[in-house]
């Protein structure tokens, strides 16, 4: 099924959930695209992507779950942003990449980054168990 149409479902759900004049306000304009398991939602300005992490985002991933069956990430960003910094990433890299590669390539950089940590911290043990600070 595509996308959009399940981003649809979604929609269609959020509003079974909440009154008329909550859903069109926060919801009826957004869009959705989905990269493996991120969905990312698109919002018209700063105030409506707010409003939606801080104040829908439990509803938000509880009806992704019922819709699309498992767990997906979501962001939420203003509609065009996400392309902007697809842009940027690809002048920066000199090749295509997306918003959720880029995400992924630093997760894996942070996860290096605390196994350094770790073996570090573990070396550091060992020389003040076998050098007592007196």
């Amino acid at each position: 099924m595509k996308e959009h149409h399940l981003w649809e479902q979604v929609k269609t759900k959020l509003a079974q959930k909440l009154p008329g004049q909550s859903f069109d306000t926060w919801f009826a304009s957004t869009s959705a695209t989905v990269d493996d398991d991120w969905l990312i939602i698109e919002c018209l300005n700063d105030i409506q992507c707010e409003w939606l992490q801080t104040r829908y985002g439990e509803l938000i991933s509880e009806t992704v779950r019922e819709v699309f069956g498992r767990e997906m990430r979501i962001f939420v960003s203003v509609h065009g942003e996400r392309q902007k910094i697809e842009e940027r990433l690809e002048q920066r890299f000199g090749a295509p990449m997306t918003f959720r590669q880029y995400v992924t390539r630093l997760e894996r950089q942070m996860e290096e980054l605390e196994r350094r940590i770790d073996h570090y911290a573990r070396i550091i043990d060992e020389l003040l168990e076998s050098r007592p600070i007196h």
